[in-house]
């Protein structure tokens, strides 16, 4: 029964191998609310299981650091996909999936449950905005393509704002709740632990920029599109802004 949960809890969390199955459930729904609401619930269905399991702070110091390390594994590796990704929606499921992979650090070092629910959610939120613009992109371009049509920053400006902040949000920028988890993370982790770590954030940011410089930047190769409505504009802002509080709630409880 343990291993059940344990892997159960390694789908919806993922953490290679079994972080195959996550993403080939999320890449199965229709592009848009449906995969965005998946990005939601898993995670925080696989922390509930993990109420059930063996708790690690009972299991000998050399489980746990393995454990660790094949979490950061799993973020290596699936920030490192992300570098040659050519779909915005393909692009955010692995650089979410690489970030929900640290859960398992947060999980292993004794971080309390209540907060590792906020720190999930730091990473699936600016992830299921990302997928929902994928969805408008592909309704109005005909694909969210890396490099498929270029130039959006002139063409669609509140689509280029909006999936810029999104994008800075899940790829753990200072002043959104990922940065102050990977932050603590450096001071929490034990030190031969630490240098791993380290290689993630360069992974990340090298993911953004081959992103914006395929998305956003560059002429403009198609037809004239409509730009991002600004109601919609306005909520993927707003849901960003309200993702500030958990950097500031996060930072009190030990984020």
């Amino acid at each position: 029964m343990e291993v059940l949960i344990l892997s159960f809890a390694a789908i919806c969390l993922p953490l290679f191998p079994l972080s195959w199955f996550f993403n080939r459930v999320v890449a199965s729904l229709p592009a848009g609310v449906a995969q965005a609401l998946a990005l939601i619930v898993l995670p925080q269905a696989g922390l509930d299981v993990l109420v059930l399991a063996p708790q690690p702070m009972e299991w000998p110091d050399s489980w746990r650091h393995y454990g660790m390390l094949w979490a950061i594994f799993t973020a290596l590796f699936y920030s490192f996909r992300a570098l040659s990704a050519r779909d915005l929606g393909v692009w955010t499921r692995l650089l979410v999936t690489s970030g929900l992979a640290l859960t398992w650090v947060g999980w292993l070092e004794g971080v309390r449950l209540a907060t590792l629910h906020i720190f999930v959610l730091s990473w699936s939120l600016p992830a299921a905005l990302l997928l929902l613009l994928a969805g408008v992109l592909i309704q109005r371009i005909g694909g969210a393509y890396l490099g498929l049509k270029g130039g959006l920053a002139l063409m669609m400006p509140r689509m280029t704002a909006s999936v810029t902040l999104s994008v800075l949000a899940l790829a753990g920028t200072p002043i959104f709740p990922t940065f102050f988890v990977l932050l603590n993370y450096f001071w929490r982790l034990p030190i031969g632990i630490v240098p791993a770590l380290l290689l993630l954030p360069f992974l990340w940011a090298w993911a953004v920029g081959r992103l914006f410089q395929n998305l956003l930047f560059g002429d403009y190769r198609g037809d004239v599109v409509a730009d991002l409505e600004g109601g919609k504009a306005f909520f993927v802002g707003l849901a960003l802004f309200a993702s500030l509080f958990l950097s500031l709630y996060g930072k009190g409880v030990g984020l």
